[in-house]
């Protein structure tokens, strides 16, 4: 028998169709690729968008709430004797700026670079002492700051606080007493004004005047360290975005900063710090 062999044209056809699907393969890979490269710049579009946004959003929360610091018509303490809600300001767009201020002052300075030089003793002191009780970092870290001034506010240090920043002057026994009659009587003390209270208090356990003064200025009844956070809440009163600042303000006076004439980022603020989701709770409704 004699082999027939294909036709020239049947083996055309045979040699370009392999060639017709790579070259289909490879074009939609192409176009697959343009797709994906596309994608990732429309993302990468919305993304820097968005993080417009949401920069011009914080500045302007960030200058509302600092021109109201500077024209507070009530004392800060009085507002969180109140329940610590300061202000509710509506958007034209339904948003609601919501704001509130909590006792900043109940932990222990842990950097000392603007304490004076009468105050940096107790100020290390209060440290070292702290640093020993505390146990592991985590506490350390939340019964310290690294902002505002040496004295540590009376009214809201933990007990654990109180007495470790008191034990290296009148001993670690003297110290976890005071500590707790100090914490009993701000409770009865929360409504009332002065500090007269815990005058009583440290004098009831130093006798010597300039080791009451010292004491005095190291836990104090009126402290002017202030965390105000800024809630940003949708026309369903849902969180969008909130943020945390800390500021030092004298009673009602927000010359610290407002008014030294030096330029500063933060405007009156010592921190500033937009909070992570994990970090936000809801607003009570009261106030509004």
């Amino acid at each position: 028998m004699t082999a027939t062999r294909p036709h020239p044209r049947v083996r055309a056809r045979a040699f370009a169709l392999p060639l017709v699907v790579i070259l289909s393969m490879v074009a939609t890979m192409a176009i697959a690729i343009m797709l994906e490269r596309q994608g990732q710049q429309s993302l990468a579009t919305i993304r820097h968008m968005r993080w417009t946004q949401d920069r011009h959003l914080e500045r302007g929360v960030r200058e509302v709430a600092g021109s109201w610091l500077t024209g507070a018509s009530r004392r800060l303490n009085e507002i969180v004797k109140q329940g610590g809600h300061a202000l509710d300001l509506t958007m034209d767009d339904g948003r609601t700026i919501r704001l509130d201020i909590e006792d900043a002052q109940g932990s222990v300075l842990s950097v000392f670079d603007g304490v004076s030089e009468n105050e940096l003793p107790f100020a290390r002191g209060a440290y070292d002492s702290i640093a020993l009780a505390a146990g592991d970092p985590e506490t350390l870290e939340r019964w310290t700051r690294t902002v505002g001034p040496a004295a540590i506010s009376a009214v809201s240090a933990p007990e654990e606080v109180l007495a470790a920043a008191a034990a290296p002057m009148i001993g670690e026994s003297q110290a976890l007493s005071m500590a707790r009659d100090i914490a009993l009587a701000r409770e009865d003390a929360a409504e009332s004004r002065g500090t007269q209270w815990l005058r009583q208090i440290i004098a009831e356990y130093m006798t010597e005047m300039e080791d009451r003064r010292t004491m005095q200025r190291l836990l104090v009844a009126e402290p002017d360290l202030w965390r105000i956070r800024v809630a940003v809440l949708d026309r369903r009163d849902r969180v969008g975005s909130m943020y945390e600042a800390v500021v030092h303000v004298d009673g009602r006076e927000i010359r610290q900063r407002a008014d030294s004439g030096a330029f500063t980022p933060l405007g009156p603020f010592l921190l500033w710090r937009r909070l992570d989701r994990a970090e936000m709770v809801a607003p009570a409704a009261g106030g509004r």
